[in-house]
């Protein structure tokens, strides 16, 4: 059952889009705008009490596959991230935090 909404901001639309992809996260939207798409999937677990730290982990990747471009050599496929998608992730996890 997906379910899609579709918001127009300036000259783009931006396209909301549920229930197709990420099935077994408790919640999942895939985002679109213009030739840029983002899937945001999310699982949660009941709350612990006395925890001392927010456990949320933030994982970044730009698939070169979705550009055109094979990578070769020794990290082919999904090797370390990359510096940049690591800072992405650092930009993303510490303002929620």
């Amino acid at each position: 059952m997906a379910e899609s909404v579709a918001i127009q901001i300036g000259d783009n639309e931006l396209t909301l889009e549920t229930g197709r992809l990420a099935r077994q996260a408790h919640g999942s939207i895939l985002a679109r705008s213009g030739q840029t798409v983002v899937l945001i999937a999310t699982c949660t677990a009941p709350a612990r009490e006395g925890l001392g730290f927010f456990p949320l982990t933030v994982e970044y990747r730009e698939r070169s596959s979705a550009a055109g471009k094979i990578p070769g050599g020794f990290f082919k496929r999904e090797g370390r991230p990359t510096a940049k998608e690591i800072l992405t992730c650092r930009m993303i996890d510490r303002p929620i935090r």
